[in-house]
């Protein structure tokens, strides 16, 4: 076993806030109910009531509202983590975020270098980057999520439409109409639907796989970033 100098001076530095933070882990909820709720809808494996009568026995279709409440929230979410991303900056001014700044890390070959070479063990000293809070890896991923994010509510609302034809439902399913036909209807689109929750349960899975050992590995708390808001860098 390589040995691993737990002396080694270190400071933490403030990374997520506590919104950040919070807005994860109700997404996370959401995501890991909507793929529960989702297996449910598309193959119901619970029976309704028996001592319930007929007018009360909605099973199927309360999991379904909830379903679609739940896609609601997570687009609201969806969108002002990517509001916070495109524009939030520190002090008062205007402008781009910071994270969009931390972009050009996509264009550093020498950070996919130093990343790549720390995740197939080729290096022993994690990589840090001044300019940004993730490595070049990350930064991509989490594009792709997010953009696979608003695919999969999107759909949503597609599918969403026929059930619920006024209110704001009903306006974007009239929007989103074009969209629909371009992806080959109903059927189709709740196939897009279908694959996008597995990029869904995939992720999770790497995700947490890949934070964890990433902590172990690295020494810097990354995983306990997300609850406490700091990581440890070396001093």
């Amino acid at each position: 076993m390589p040995h691993i100098n737990t002396e080694s001076p270190v400071h933490l530095r403030y990374v997520f806030g506590r919104f950040t933070r919070i807005s994860h882990w109700f997404r996370v909820a959401l995501i890991v109910w909507l793929c529960i709720s989702g297996f449910y809808i598309a193959n119901p494996f619970l029976a309704a009531n028996p001592n319930l009568p007929t007018y009360l026995n909605f099973l199927q279709a309360n999991i379904r509202s909830l379903h679609i409440a739940s896609g609601w929230i997570l687009l609201a979410l969806t969108l002002i983590r990517i509001y916070e991303f495109l524009f939030i900056r520190p002090g008062p001014r205007l402008g781009l975020g910071t994270e969009v700044g931390m972009a050009r890390i996509l264009l550093d070959w020498r950070a996919w270098r130093d990343q790549m070479a720390f995740y197939l063990l080729l290096r022993r000293e994690h990589p840090t980057y001044i300019y940004s809070n993730y490595g070049p890896l990350q930064y991509l991923t989490y594009i792709v999520l997010y953009a696979s994010l608003v695919v999969v509510v999107l759909t949503g609302l597609i599918l969403t439409a026929p059930y619920q034809t006024s209110g704001l439902a009903g306006w974007t399913g009239q929007v989103l109409k074009p969209l629909e036909l371009a992806l080959g209807g109903l059927a189709n689109v709740r196939i897009y639907h279908h694959w996008m929750m597995w990029v869904m349960i995939v992720f999770t899975v790497v995700h947490v796989y890949m934070v964890a050992w990433y902590s172990i590995r690295s020494r810097t708390l990354i995983m306990e970033t997300m609850v406490s808001g700091y990581k440890a860098e070396d001093a």
